[in-house]
């Protein structure tokens, strides 16, 4: 017998949400407002609702936090508590000891197991636990590699491996080199790896072949001013101990095969991948060749700078590098032929899970991609993301969620912790996190939309509306992804696209059609020698990305927002976080972490002077100019401090018989005299004969050499060496808001004494500061950093040794 039927509903939703105080209990009869077909409640509503106009703030928080607590959300910050320790680790003013992390991971361990029946302390526990958890995991990195770097410039005879070739950006090679052997003068503490560059090489040189040489080699070099890339660090983490080129042609060199079956199998893979870029460059020459080769083996080389900033321009730059797109179009690709393939035979497909063997294909596809790719960061990130959701698709999971990529990011951090500090780690899970956070957000929303739509409109109809959502989603897609990304991409790269959506939005479907599907098909005829025919139409897919990339770039503004201090970017990282994971309300805390951010970054003072770590360049801003010592040299240095401090222009010291503008440095000799818009003067001199007239005449001193007469002999000026730049790397100095010495000149005491207040207020921050870790312990080793100074060429060259060929440089510290 039936009972009596009841209008009482259980909400499904009510067994994982934690109920409020004013909410109704399980069991019981549900508003009307939440019935279905019910109007809609507003944004205002709901959120007057949920926190109450006549309640506490605190209680609503603590609230929304229990909520976001039972639904899982907190296991997503998982790894951003252990990716804050490996930044804590990295950014320590000295390097901590194993014992010592070992002994905090294990005492909070302890507390965390006492404090079982306190929830709250528990989760406090935890996220210390994982921060130290994170550390630990950077600290074992960093011992596990314990990269050799060459602390002084040194000419030496080379032998070595070869490792990679690539084609230098204005001719010649470069080439990763594994060093066998050093000798006249022999480096008794050698760099296990170098990169070398070379005009030509012999005519049999592959990898794994030998090369001898007279080579000139660098130490690594640190940041170019304070925040930016550091490559000494991620040359640490690459295995890379030092640069340099060769000085002539180097000669081949018969070698034994490496006994290591690692290396063997690295040699090969490198061979296979270097053969496959030759074999596109055959069928595609010239620049759309390397734009191909480089998204199919990781291989830049031969792309023109041109090329290079219309792509950054127009926010198509991340399809250059193998990432998180060209995996997914590849594994995609593999997914949708193999089911379409096996549709075709019934019984198969209804008897097994054709779904989860396309998704085992597609993870050892792409596992294939990694290894042609070389294996860099970016690609390897993507595969760990990928090979989540893949096994995920095989265990009857969610394959895409924040969860997987959660998971992703901590076998990341496990495996690769310095990555955290890097832009790639950054703007690839950034973005991926925000689009996944987004969709999840949108899509129940779009579906209900097209249900209405569907439920008014016929077939036909819906076709402009369908096309209208296909456009619009790759209009999101690179609107969300862009705006995550561009945080860090302004902090590191100080560039944004502005046009970037409507790049992506005309560039990607050529890409995921025309370019990324037949570079696979390539991959798939190649044996057959039938790679052309895909290759003819990748070619044409490619050009028309490059003329995309180009129109777009033509017409974007710049994209440089001005330089970002680390306040903000921390602000502005802490911030997309909250937005991001929470399933709450609690993302609308994030707002005034942005708004702090951007008043902070808005009101950042920039450098008054800048020094490079060489000791070679010196510059004084004036506005928006920058007023140089040198007429020629310090290229890459000068782009990065115009780009990086937003400045207009770089204005050189005049030449002999020419009007100096104002400001400018004017230079009689080896002495270079300006005058800041303080009223201070600058003087700089790399010449010890010098010193006194520096000394006599300017404010702040730059005394480009070493040596102990490398300070000046009358106190009152500020003083900065070659060796306190060799120490502690580029500088910058910034003034306080003490008087500018501009105003009563007729007064000399008062002038005098605004002058000197002024030279006290003065901030003198280092890129880097004491050389106290692994990777920037190198620099106490060369000559200016323990004031010595520096040998000149000419001096060994008239007796005949090679540059630098001393004891110092022998030890190859």
């Amino acid at each position: 017998m039936q009972g009596p039927a009841t209008s009482t509903q259980t909400s499904e939703r009510q067994f994982f949400d934690r109920p409020a105080d004013d909410e109704p209990g399980i069991a019981t009869q549900m508003p009307r407002d939440n019935a279905v077909g019910a109007p809609r409640v507003s944004l205002s509503a709901r959120l007057r609702w949920r926190i109450g106009l006549g309640r506490d703030l605190l209680p609503a928080i603590s609230q929304a936090f229990w909520r976001d607590h039972d639904r899982g959300s907190l296991f997503l910050f998982v790894p951003v508590f252990a990716g804050s320790g490996a930044i804590v680790y990295f950014c320590l003013p000295s390097e901590p000891r194993l014992s010592a992390i070992l002994f905090g991971l294990t005492a909070l361990a302890g507390f965390k197991l006492l404090a079982h029946e306190r929830h709250l302390a528990g989760m406090c526990l935890s996220a210390a636990l994982l921060i130290v958890a994170g550390m630990l995991c950077a600290k074992l990195e960093t011992l596990r590699l314990d990269t050799p770097m060459l602390g002084s410039a040194v000419t030496t005879r080379l032998t070595g491996r070869i490792a990679a070739i690539n084609r230098a950006g204005r001719g010649g090679w470069r080439v990763t080199v594994d060093v066998i052997a050093t000798e006249r003068p022999q480096l008794r503490y050698a760099p296990a790896r170098l990169v070398v560059s070379a005009r030509a090489l012999p005519a049999d040189a592959a990898i794994g072949s030998g090369l001898r040489g007279l080579v000139h080699l660098r130490p690594p070099s640190g940041p170019v001013r304070s925040g930016n890339y550091d490559f000494a660090f991620h040359n640490y983490y690459r295995g890379i101990g030092g640069s340099g080129f060769f000085l002539g042609r180097p000669e081949a060199v018969a070698l034994p095969e490496p006994a290591d079956l690692t290396t063997r199998t690295l040699l090969m893979v490198a061979t296979m991948r270097q053969t496959l870029t030759d074999r596109i460059a055959g069928h595609m020459p010239g620049e759309t060749g390397a734009i191909a080769a480089s998204l199919i083996t990781g291989q830049r080389d031969g792309i023109s700078d041109a090329t290079n900033n219309a792509m950054r321009l127009s926010g198509l730059s991340h399809i250059l590098s193998i990432s998180g797109l060209h995996m997914a179009l590849v594994a995609g690709i593999v997914i949708g032929s193999l089911r379409a393939g096996m549709a075709f035979f019934p019984d198969f497909a209804a008897r097994y899970p054709i779904k989860k063997f396309s998704a085992c294909a597609a993870l050892l596809a792409s596992a294939f991609y990694l290894l042609l790719s070389g294996m860099d960061v970016a690609a390897q990130r993507s595969f760990v993301m990928l090979g989540v959701m893949l096994v995920a698709m095989t265990a009857d999971r969610a394959a895409l969620s924040l969860r997987n990529v959660a998971l992703a990011a901590l076998v990341t951090i496990a495996i690769a912790p310095h990555e955290v500090m890097g832009p790639s780690f950054q703007m690839s899970y950034s973005a991926t996190a925000a689009l996944i956070a987004f969709y999840g957000w949108w899509s129940p929303r779009r579906t209900a939309r097209n249900a209405r739509r569907a439920s008014r409109s016929g077939l036909l109809l819906q076709l402009p509306g369908k096309i209208g959502d296909h456009v619009s989603d790759i209009a999101l897609t690179s609107l969300v992804a862009g705006s995550a990304s561009a945080i860090f991409a302004a902090y590191h790269f100080n560039n944004t696209a502005p046009l970037g959506l409507i790049g992506n939005a005309f560039a990607l479907p050529v890409v995921s059609v025309l370019v990324m599907p037949f570079a696979v098909l390539a991959l798939l005829l190649m044996p057959f020698d039938l790679d052309f025919l895909s290759f003819a139409v990748m070619e044409r897919g490619i050009d028309l990305v490059v003329f995309i990339a180009h129109h777009v770039a033509a017409l974007s503004p710049s994209g440089n927002p001005g330089p970002m201090p680390q306040p903000s970017l921390i602000l502005m990282s802490v911030g997309l976080v909250i937005l991001i994971l929470p399933s709450s309300w609690l993302r609308l805390c994030s707002l005034p972490l942005f708004a702090a951010a951007a008043l902070i970054m808005a009101r950042a003072a920039l450098p008054d002077i800048v020094l490079s770590e060489d000791g070679r360049l010196a510059g004084a801003r004036n506005g928006t100019a920058l007023m140089i010592n040198r007429p020629l040299g310090g290229a890459f240095t000068l782009d990065n401090w115009r780009q990086g401090y937003g400045l207009d222009q770089i204005v050189k010291p005049a030449g002999s018989g020419k009007v100096a503008l104002e400001g400018a440095f004017e230079c009689a000799g080896k002495l270079c005299i300006t005058r800041e818009p303080g009223g201070l003067i600058i003087a700089y001199t790399d010449d010890p004969a010098q010193r006194d007239a520096a000394c006599n005449a300017g404010n702040i001193v730059v005394l480009g050499f070493a040596g102990v007469e490398a300070a000046c002999p009358v106190p009152g000026p500020m003083v900065i060496t070659r060796r306190d730049l060799a120490l502690n790397g580029a500088a910058e100095i910034r003034f306080g808001s003490a008087a500018q010495g501009q105003g009563d000149l007729t007064d000399v005491s008062k002038a005098a004494e605004a002058l000197e207040q002024r030279v006290q207020s003065a901030r003198l921050t280092f890129a880097i500061g004491p050389p106290d870790r692994p990777w920037n312990s190198y620099r106490i080793h060369s000559n200016a950093a323990r004031n010595r100074p520096e040998r000149s060429r000419k001096a060994h060259a008239a007796k005949g040794v090679p540059n630098n060929a001393g004891r110092d440089a022998a030890d190859g510290q």
